[in-house]
């Protein structure tokens, strides 16, 4: 996968975020929370909170891809955020970048 492409994914991502925001009524900066996690976890913020927004970039550039979606919402990065390594043991299953807005529960 290309820069290029990867930031023409970031910026879809951030369009579908706005959108979402918006149709929801809060705002894009305050309201999304942003994980990076597993298939299981996906599963389990989707069955607990709506709206979400998932993406599934390659696992090599998931961390870049998050910076960039965080950069275009001048959102910072938290501490767990700089300390992702997609090849720890600990971050092998990571697979989706999922943002959802903690106060909406199902």
């Amino acid at each position: 996968m290309t820069i290029k492409t990867l930031e023409f994914q970031a910026k879809e991502y951030v369009y579908d975020l706005k959108n979402c925001a918006s149709e929801f009524g809060f705002n894009n900066q305050e309201g999304w929370q942003f994980s990076l996690v597993t298939d299981q976890e996906k599963t389990k913020i989707e069955k607990d909170y709506y709206p979400t927004i998932s993406a599934h970039p390659a696992q090599e550039v998931l961390f870049e891809f998050l910076r960039m979606v965080k950069d275009k919402l001048t959102l910072p990065l938290n501490k767990e955020e700089y300390g992702f390594d997609p090849n720890s043991a600990i971050h092998k299953n990571i697979r989706h970048l999922i943002a959802f807005n903690p106060k909406m529960h199902r």
